[in-house]
């Protein structure tokens, strides 16, 4: 993406949101940074793990 592209990441809960309890705070481990296909791709059933995606993206 070039130019276009920087300065632009998401960020993916490693705890799905819908488990998070009322008043429990995200910890920054628990996050992790992600370009917007591959959060998408984590999010398509079944869902992955993000070590899961980096295999499937290095081919392994």
């Amino acid at each position: 993406y070039k130019e276009r592209g920087i300065g632009f990441i998401e960020c993916h809960h490693t705890k799905p949101v819908a488990e998070i309890r009322p008043g429990e705070k995200t910890r920054l481990s628990d996050l992790r940074a992600v370009c917007s296909n591959c959060h998408q791709m984590l999010h398509r059933k079944p869902m992955l793990t993000v070590q899961e995606l980096r295999d499937v993206v290095e081919g392994k």
